[in-house]
């Protein structure tokens, strides 16, 4: 039997969180695609899951890959924050931000709770009228490098999504659509990040979705 494609994150969302993951009347508002852990301001990173034997040997490779190319790496961050407009003063409409920020004060905040090594998936941040969830297809997972390219995949039947976190409106404030800047990596130069619509916990935390199109 022959297996079903990779999930794209970037075309199938729609498709699949409305195949039975939206419950019935609710509105998909956002579905943001993420391929590693979201932004966090605040928040400290989870910790890794435990790693078996043949994981531990992928991630060793995968270090001795990255040591040969931090040197490049640096130089190249260090020309883009060089070359690139401070503050968006040139007249630049083009921004850059995280497409998913997570802010609060510490672990314990309400958004920090939402930050388990499970959301270390690849999934989606996912924003309706009724709730705000990150949720994570099993199987296979297509890279951000072949996202949103080729033809449309058919797969043989439903796409099991796992439901890793989830809070329901009840629980925040969307507080509409803010304005968010960001610090560059090397020179720490404040830049414009984007818009991002903004959902807001009764402690104060939160969680930033940067808006599709701007």
């Amino acid at each position: 039997m022959a297996k079903d494609p990779a999930v794209d994150l970037t075309r199938d969302a729609q498709r699949l969180l409305g195949a039975g993951w939206l419950e019935p009347e609710e509105r998909l508002i956002e579905a943001t695609p993420v391929w590693r852990l979201p932004a966090l301001e605040g928040i400290p990173k989870p910790p890794w899951p435990s790693l078996g034997k043949r994981a531990v040997k992928i991630v060793g490779l995968t270090l001795l890959w990255i040591v040969g190319s931090v040197v490049v790496l640096i130089v190249l961050l260090f020309l883009a924050d060089g070359l690139g407009g401070g503050g968006g003063e040139s007249g630049s409409t083009r921004t850059k931000g995280p497409s998913i920020v997570l802010h609060g004060k510490g672990r314990e905040s309400f958004a920090g709770r939402l930050v388990t090594p499970g959301i270390r998936r690849r999934g989606w941040w996912v924003f309706t009228n009724r709730r705000v969830a990150f949720v994570a297809p099993r199987g296979r997972v297509s890279a951000k490098f072949w996202s949103g390219s080729g033809p449309e995949n058919e797969f043989t039947g439903p796409v099991p999504l796992d439901t890793v976190a989830e809070v329901r409106d009840t629980a925040y404030t969307y507080e509409g659509e803010v304005d968010r800047v960001r610090r560059t990596r090397i020179l720490r130069r404040r830049k414009p990040a984007g818009l991002y619509k903004r959902i807001r916990f009764a402690d104060g935390s939160g969680i930033d979705f940067r808006r599709r199109h701007q």
